[in-house]
């Protein structure tokens, strides 16, 4: 599985965790806050991936697009630990989950759309080096799952 492909697909695991929460019964705290402890890994671990292996690669040839989307990072790593300090049932969880799900949403938009970096880097990597960086992003991943775990 080549790097866009799996970077794709977390994004579209992550949407769906995004709609589960939106769609949890609001009593349901204990419920709601495995969603989001599932939300939050699943956001670290992706970022890291991205940061760690893949926009290096892309970095080359899309240097404003990777600058970009580590901005975009930042900010929503800054919204996690917001989340983070918050309960599920303080009155602004929901809002700043909402600007987070937002945040996410408008990253993936500009990193798949025309012109992102997945593009971009379908454009001027080798087939064999984004399965490369895809086997290396499968890698990273594991071992943070591992780490999590522990």
């Amino acid at each position: 599985m080549n790097a866009i492909d799996i970077l794709k697909k977390d994004h579209q695991e992550v949407e769906l965790l995004f709609s589960e929460f939106m769609s949890a019964d609001k009593d349901d705290f204990s419920g709601r806050a495995d969603l989001f402890q599932q939300i939050d890994r699943a956001l670290i671990i992706h970022t890291d991936a991205e940061e760690q292996i893949f926009y290096p690669a892309a970095k080359k040839f899309s240097p404003d697009s990777v600058k970009r989307a580590l901005s975009e990072h930042h900010e929503i790593k800054e919204l996690l630990v917001d989340l983070i300090d918050l309960e599920v049932d303080d009155p602004g969880f929901d809002n700043r989950m909402k600007t987070l799900i937002q945040r996410v949403q408008t990253h993936v938009q500009e990193e798949e759309g025309r012109g992102g970096v997945m593009e971009i880097a379908v454009q001027n990597l080798h087939t064999r080096e984004l399965v490369d960086l895809g086997r290396r992003i499968l890698q990273l991943k594991k071992e943070s799952e591992e780490e999590l775990a522990a």
